[in-house]
């Protein structure tokens, strides 16, 4: 809703996408927004759904991510997703990570405006820079996770800002010890990580 407070999007097997609102200790009822998504689920059939503010309007938009590779932005309309416009191809086999990868949206370079990560299976991680309509080519940020792409060897990674500087660090989530770290992004790679929590 741009209220910086993360909201609760609801995408059932159905193919319906709801939004429940944050109310500061709860999420209310939620209300309708998209629809037809039912084979987007988990990247195994038509493609994979993902959300966060491509535009820099502080709304999150959704990112389509379909089988034949393409990326689309709809963006966020206040109320429901537009028609969306194209912005990157050639990612057909990075839905599930379980192929050559695993992508990510989140903004890196602190310009409010999120980027594209890509996880690929020999362990790179590379961010491609939203340039306003497009992902430019990318540059290589950290190397040695190929073992945390599905959150089946040994863990699983995320990105998000930690330290408040409006820039996303990226979690190391470890399933031998359960325990949750953050390497803060020092604005061309991440650096050695602190221990966070232990789950």
């Amino acid at each position: 809703t741009g209220d910086n407070k993360a909201d609760l999007i609801v995408h059932t097997n159905d193919g319906n996408i709801a939004v429940r609102k944050n109310m500061g200790t709860y999420f209310d009822g939620g209300t309708h927004w998209s629809t037809g998504w039912g084979r987007f689920l988990t990247g195994t059939d038509l493609g994979r759904l993902y959300f966060a503010d491509i535009t820099g309007d502080n709304k999150a938009d959704l990112i389509v991510h379909t089988n034949d590779g393409n990326i689309a932005v709809r963006k966020n309309m206040g109320t429901y997703f537009d028609g969306g416009t194209h912005w990157s191809t050639g990612w057909g086999r990075f839905l599930t990570g379980t192929d050559l990868g695993r992508l990510y949206f989140a903004d890196i370079t602190g310009d409010n405006k999120a980027d594209l990560i890509v996880h690929t299976n020999d362990g790179n991680i590379a961010v491609r820079k939203n340039m306003g309509t497009y992902f430019d080519g990318g540059t290589h940020w950290s190397t040695g996770w190929g073992r945390f792409l599905t959150g089946s060897d040994q863990g699983r990674l995320r990105f998000g800002d930690t330290t408040g500087d409006g820039k996303a660090d990226m979690y190391v989530h470890t399933i031998q010890n359960g325990e949750v770290a953050v390497r803060t992004n020092m604005g061309t790679y991440f650096n050695g990580g602190t221990r966070m929590i232990t789950l």
